[in-house]
């Protein structure tokens, strides 16, 4: 990692013309450096993103995962959890709810059925979807939970490793 961190954005980006038909590990180093650099630096000129598609013949949503993957091999923040913060405002709705914004990838059939299933649930698929995942996160064993109490409003983390 560290000949790649030091290298400029214009040799960055040399290099991964080079390496594009290469696998993914030759160029996630590359594409997090870049990235990296290219964010730095605010938004002046050709992003990340429309450079890679255009340079590099793959999806920004591609470079972001490989960079993003390559981040968390090595211990390194992933774009997301650098540019993360806490919203300054109360994201809270008039009745004291928050809005949960989750995001996967998934083909586009996939897209498709999951949108028409929403459709179908209505009202109720936001629960579902909440209770699914809760519940299949308690089955797996050694899994980290926290917990609301909500009497008290206090954070209490559980590990089901603890009690084996």
């Amino acid at each position: 990692m560290s000949t790649v961190s030091g290298l400029t954005i214009t040799q960055l980006k040399s290099r991964l013309i080079r390496v594009a038909r290469r696998s993914r590990s030759a160029m996630a180093p590359l594409l997090y450096q870049l990235r990296t650099k290219i964010k730095a630096q605010g938004k002046k000129g050709e992003g990340f993103g429309v450079w890679c598609e255009k340079h590099l013949e793959i999806s920004r949503r591609t470079a972001d995962r490989w960079a993003d993957e390559y981040a968390r091999k090595h211990g390194l923040k992933t774009f997301r959890q650098m540019a993360k913060s806490r919203p300054k405002q109360s994201t809270k709705t008039v009745d004291g709810k928050v809005t949960i914004q989750v995001s996967w990838v998934a083909t586009e059939a996939e897209q498709e059925q999951f949108i028409e299933a929403m459709a179908t649930l209505g009202a109720d698929a936001e629960k579902l979807i909440f209770d699914t995942v809760i519940a299949a996160a308690k089955k797996r064993p050694h899994a980290h939970q926290r917990t609301r109490t909500s009497d008290t409003g206090t954070d209490q983390a559980n590990s089901r490793a603890a009690h084996a």
